[in-house]
């Protein structure tokens, strides 16, 4: 059964990675049609996982229709057609004030609950991955995709030391399995990843030094270390394990993607 799971898990592990980087490679529409798939599930499960009693569906479907609407705001403005992105930007704050009017009709025990998770699922969710469409396309497919590699390599990097020589806890309180040994792993498997990424592929990586890349694998490192947590806590604040079951052997969107979401807005100011 252990060797089922696990031959499952990889499986679904390599088609998610796979569905990644062929949308950030081929660019345009694709990372569009990404990110929006990507906030549609996760706004859904964020609202499932916090709301402490049912939520309306059509307040659900309102949350979702936002986060999709400036997924396409975001990849209308660098898909040549920038003049829709003021009427999709509209369409987006209409959404939102039909949310806040759409708990007038709602009976809910605590609406101003409902409507902060709501408002948190746009800032948490729906604005890192257009943000992340902003990444694809004011740096080069290859520099965005980097930024992947580097949370990729910080978690396996963080996973291999911590397990093996892992002794003082990084914040137990919230994840009693981090350390500071795997974090420093993580890091340094980073920067190591930097060098030999820009060293080997220096034509894919010209607009950044070494120096600069090195930076670049340091922030990821960190902020996806504080990503995974940020997730942790509002999962074990929730009482739940995983925020889905929609990934074989991995949980939900939002435990693969919650280092993305804080990884990204620091990568946009850093080229920023």
């Amino acid at each position: 059964m252990k060797k089922k799971n696990l031959i499952l898990r990889s499986l679904s592990g390599i088609v998610y990675v796979g569905v990644l980087i062929g949308a950030i490679l081929s660019g345009g529409i694709w990372i569009t049609l990404l990110t929006s798939v990507l906030a549609a599930i996760g706004i859904y499960e964020f609202i499932s996982m916090t709301s402490e009693e049912k939520m309306p569906r059509f307040a659900t479907l309102l949350d979702i229709s936002a986060a999709i609407i400036l997924q396409v705001a975001a990849g209308s403005y660098f898909n040549g057609t920038p003049k829709s992105l003021m009427s999709l930007l509209i369409v987006y704050i209409l959404l939102i004030v039909a949310r806040l009017v759409s708990q007038l009709y709602a009976i809910n025990r605590n609406p101003v609950n409902s409507l902060s998770h709501s408002m948190m699922a746009q800032m948490y969710i729906a604005l890192p991955l257009a943000m992340l469409t902003m990444l694809c396309n004011i740096t080069t497919p290859q520099v965005a995709l980097a930024v992947l590699i580097f949370i990729w390599v910080n978690d396996t990097g963080a996973f291999c030391t911590g397990s093996t020589i892992g002794r003082h806890k990084l914040f137990e309180r919230i994840s009693p399995k981090k350390t500071w040994e795997g974090f420093f792993g993580g890091l340094f498997f980073c920067v190591i990843a930097a060098i030999i990424m820009h060293s080997c592929f220096e034509q894919y990586y010209a607009m950044l030094s070494i120096g600069q890349m090195c930076v670049l694998g340091i922030l990821v490192s960190v902020f996806a270390t504080l990503g995974d947590l940020v997730e942790s806590l509002i999962k074990r604040t929730c009482g739940v394990k995983d925020s889905g079951k929609l990934i074989p052997g991995h949980g939900g969107i939002l435990d693969r993607i919650d280092s993305i979401l804080l990884v990204v807005p620091v990568a946009l100011i850093f080229f920023l």
